[in-house]
């Protein structure tokens, strides 16, 4: 095939525009320090680094849950630590309450330090994380916890956050509300903090604070039981001459014939009253302890007065007495601090994956690295050569280029 001048103008200036190109793309390689990133200069690095840098993105995410997870076990570990003191301080007004020698004006002192510590819990309960999640409200956007007529309620659900910080590890970044606030395990069962707070406050403030949770007479007695708005089971224990029994009558019903039903033990005979009181008869001393109410009543539960002509002695359920609010605080100190171990626990667990997410991605910055950065030498050789071919390229074209027909035909 004939070559013209036009012709072999076009071809070498294609020439030496891809040789430029070659030339500049190695300069800015040179540069950055990395390879040439596409799949048509090295399939097999392609893929690899790929696939690399697929991972270094999902440990990056990795990364991120595991501070997330720390932020929020930290917040949830300050605020139980704060729980915690509340709670031994509440702990601290119930032995104060137990001293006979307590006037009314420390009684009502304390009783307002109570209620301050009890807003202290609810507020502390509903804390929230760096990211404004409530901490132990599980899936749910509002408060965790809510004041109701009967009390401080849950208003969270069952569901508990997790976060994935491996392939394989979804780990819990909190603890349930009401698995920490509202089971406290006691003596008289499973109870919330809030309650017992209540039942503080309430053994602090009149007529409570003036009533007792035992009253005797000798032989012969009123039983006043005070009235219910709902159906409640009271129960109590009677002892008379022949022993003591235990007594439990749904109210409103007739407390005098629980009591005439247990006569044979006690020896005691009960008579009801016009007014809805009850008479106790017996051939020695009557004693009245350990009164409870279905309904959880912080109030007045009954009165005993001696006949005839004797004090009326006011009864209050008897988890209000000092000696009961001292183990109910007991264990929910126990209770408190089971709670923050398992929130330590889970922090560890972060802490460990966290040196493993840290170690796996300097591990893969590495292979990065070596899949990724450039062979400085090899480049500059390579450049030089290409540099070389460049310069005689053009020198042979100038030389081809500036003959003419008369120079082949001399």
């Amino acid at each position: 095939m004939t070559i013209g001048n036009t012709l072999f103008a076009a071809l070498a200036s294609r020439s030496f525009s891809r040789l430029q190109s070659d030339i500049g793309s190695l300069q800015e390689r040179i540069s950055a320090g990395t390879n040439d990133p596409r799949p048509s200069a090295n399939l097999e690095q392609a893929v690899r680094l790929s696939a690399a840098k697929e991972q270094r993105a999902m440990l990056d995410r990795f990364s991120a849950n595991v501070t997330t997870a720390t932020d929020r076990l930290a917040h949830a570990d300050l605020t139980l630590a704060d729980v915690s003191t509340y709670t031994r301080e509440l702990k601290d007004i119930v032995l104060q309450l137990g001293n006979p020698s307590l006037t009314d004006e420390g009684r009502s002192g304390l009783r307002i330090e109570a209620e301050a510590l009890r807003e202290s819990l609810f507020s502390a309960a509903n804390r929230s994380d760096g990211l404004g999640q409530g901490l132990f409200s599980g899936y749910g956007t509002g408060a965790a916890f809510v004041q109701t007529a009967n009390g401080v309620a849950f208003a969270g659900n069952g569901g508990q956050t997790v976060a994935q910080l491996s392939e394989s590890m979804r780990l819990p970044t909190g603890i349930a509300g009401d698995e920490v606030f509202m089971a406290v395990r006691t003596g008289d069962g499973v109870r919330s903090i809030f309650e017992m707070a209540d039942d503080l406050v309430a053994a602090l403030s009149p007529p409570v604070s003036m009533s007792s949770v035992t009253a005797t007479a000798d032989s012969e007695a009123r039983l006043t039981i005070a009235p219910v708005r709902a159906e409640a089971v009271l129960r109590f224990t009677l002892s008379g001459p022949s022993g003591t029994a235990e007594i439990e009558q749904v109210l409103p019903g007739s407390v005098a014939e629980a009591i005439n039903a247990a006569s044979g033990r006690t020896g005691i005979v009960a008579t009801a009253n016009d007014d809805g009181s009850v008479r106790l008869n017996a051939t020695g001393p009557i004693g009245i302890a350990g009164l409870s109410r279905s309904d959880g009543a912080r109030s007045v539960l009954a009165s005993l007065t001696p006949l005839p002509g004797g004090t009326q002695e006011w009864l209050v359920d008897k988890r209000l007495h000092a000696s009961n609010l001292t183990d109910g605080f007991d264990d929910a100190i126990g209770h408190m601090a089971e709670q923050r171990a398992r929130v330590g626990s889970l922090a560890a667990t972060v802490d460990r994956q966290k040196e493993a997410l840290a170690a796996r991605q300097t591990r893969i910055a590495q292979s990065v690295a070596g899949l990724q950065d450039l062979d400085v030498a090899a480049a500059v050789t390579r450049l030089q050569s290409l540099l070389l071919t460049q310069e005689a390229a053009q020198q042979t074209y100038v030389k081809i280029a500036n003959r003419s027909l008369f120079d082949y035909l001399r």
